[in-house]
């Protein structure tokens, strides 16, 4: 019967959940728990009521949660079924973290948080209830090692965050957030070539995200000196207000400002270029938390042809304005014209939800 209503939802929305996602589901079932996500049950996903419409980006499907209302979500960035990252949606400022390109990496990380918690003791909790805690926790690692062929031992060595993101490239060589992560620490570690490394794998996972190009142009221009940092944050400013890399959790904290684009935008406002349609509108001092220039930026995109930098800007306006019918509007047409039907159904449900 899931599996049915699974297919009901695929064909409704031209949106394909990850195979392994759904073969997870079949057999722990929703309301499961693993890690610090809370596994949502299937009806929920199906039924499409976990988007917050008109504030989260239209490639986001919530499956879990944290219970503060923080959700996992799977981002989809192409066409493919493979097409897709799994990260953490902040409530509190609408930016997404992306943590790992695939299912069975994102369990992955789910056993690490559950071994930390196993050996971490929790102030809140008597003693007796941290023993069954710990007790749970081991349990759950112990199930997806078994399940998936995790090597628990080797998660048992984990000390630090370091240590954390290490595994976690380790297992995934596209964890984005991990990428950033030990690429800011061997920059400030003085390793260069290492940091770099890790800094342009970064980028060259999805070019979208701003944190990699924060971290190297800052670094260059800060503590080496080196002109060709304008360069990297000039990037940083054109790449999503959403995907910044910044993040409230310790776990995966690497000192993105929340309102970064603005810092950005200062270091690099003698650099920009007039004949640019993005950089031209920000050379006068404009903010680029500004929705209506949000807006202008993608209509214009649109005019030349440019679909795919139009409904970025689209993403953009929303959120710096939240349920803005207009610019809803703007993105279901530009969706359409582009002929990526899921993000088309997308912005039609949250169209219908916000009215």
């Amino acid at each position: 019967m899931v599996r049915q209503r699974f297919e009901k939802f695929e064909m409704k929305y031209g949106y394909y959940l990850p195979d392994e996602y759904k073969k997870f589901i079949y057999k722990f079932g929703g309301d499961s728990q693993f890690g610090s996500c809370r596994f949502e049950y299937p009806e929920n996903i199906i039924a499409n009521i976990l988007r917050i419409p008109g504030k989260m980006d239209f490639r986001l499907i919530p499956f879990g949660d944290i219970g503060n209302g923080d959700y996992y979500c799977f981002y989809r960035y192409g066409m493919s079924r493979d097409d897709y990252f799994i990260g953490i949606y902040l409530h509190e400022t609408s930016n997404f973290v992306i943590l790992s390109s695939d299912f069975k990496s994102f369990l992955y990380r789910c056993m690490l948080d559950d071994y930390f918690a196993s050996i971490s003791h929790n102030d809140e909790l008597s003693f007796n209830e941290n023993i069954e805690a710990t007790e749970e926790s081991l349990y759950r690692c112990n199930v997806l090692s078994k399940e998936y062929g995790f090597n628990l031992d080797e998660a048992k060595k984990y000390k630090s965050e370091f240590d954390y993101h290490s595994l976690m490239i380790k297992k995934d060589d596209k964890a984005m957030q991990s990428l950033c992560f030990l690429g800011k620490y061997y920059l400030e570690k003085g390793q260069y070539k290492l940091g770099i490394k890790y800094i342009n794998k970064a980028i060259k996972t999805y070019r979208k995200y701003l944190a990699p190009y924060y971290i190297l142009g800052r670094y260059l221009l800060l503590m080496e000196g080196d002109v060709d940092g304008y360069r990297y944050l000039k990037s940083a400013l054109k790449s999503s207000l959403v995907l910044t890399g910044y993040s409230y959790w310790q776990e995966d904290y690497i000192d993105i400002p929340d309102d970064v684009h603005r810092e950005v935008a200062l270091f690099v406002d003698d650099m920009l270029d007039e004949k640019d349609i993005l950089e031209s509108k920000f050379i006068k001092g404009n903010d680029p938390y500004n929705s209506e220039l949000r807006k202008q930026i993608a209509q214009e995109y649109y005019r030349v042809g440019k679909y795919k930098e139009a409904l970025d800007e689209c993403s953009n306006a929303l959120f710096c304005n939240e349920e803005d019918e207009e610019t809803l509007f703007l993105a279901h047409k530009i969706a359409n014209d582009l002929g990526e039907v899921y993000l088309t159904k997308i912005i039609e449900q949250d169209i219908k939800k916000i009215k």
